[in-house]
């Protein structure tokens, strides 16, 4: 006699998210990240690349060796110049923007933690994040609430 076992998995979204608004572009977001939060996010070799139109999101990783915490500054924009085959066009080259997580396409960028934080804790980082001179608005945000989180997931 045999027994089907199923398993249902369903990932973990046990991190803290921050959406962040600016104009900054990746590298000095991450250089004012580091000196106002105190961390050292650096640039990875790979980009997050999926299957969606050959999109490269920039990836900045930092792993805090005394207080275990791993930190992942996302893009959540890529902007890629596309060709169109068609002759009558005066402009043939079209600048496109792919997003990552499609639900909050006005975030340009995600602080993923991979903490448990207070909430006091978190509070003293948005208000630190949010004296950065070229940060419109930063803000937490529950990731169960998106619809494409599993993106988030490296």
């Amino acid at each position: 006699m045999s027994k089907v076992v199923v398993l249902n998995y369903e990932n973990d979204h046990d991190y803290n998210l921050i959406g962040l608004h600016t104009f900054l572009e990746d590298y000095r977001l991450a250089f004012f990240l580091n000196s106002t939060l105190g961390i050292q996010l650096k640039r990875c070799e790979n980009d997050l690349d999926f299957d969606i139109d050959a999109a490269y999101f920039s990836l900045y990783q930092f792993d805090c060796r005394k207080t275990f915490t791993h930190w992942s500054l996302i893009a959540n924009k890529y902007n890629y110049v596309s060709s169109k085959n068609s002759s009558n066009d005066l402009f043939k080259e079209q600048l496109q923007t792919s997003v990552l997580i499609q639900e909050k396409r006005q975030v340009d960028y995600f602080l993923k933690i991979d903490a448990n934080l207070e909430v006091q804790e978190l509070e003293t980082m948005l208000s630190k994040i949010n004296d950065i001179k070229n940060i419109v608005t930063s803000y937490s945000m529950n990731p169960k609430t998106l619809k494409s989180r599993d993106f988030l997931i490296f």
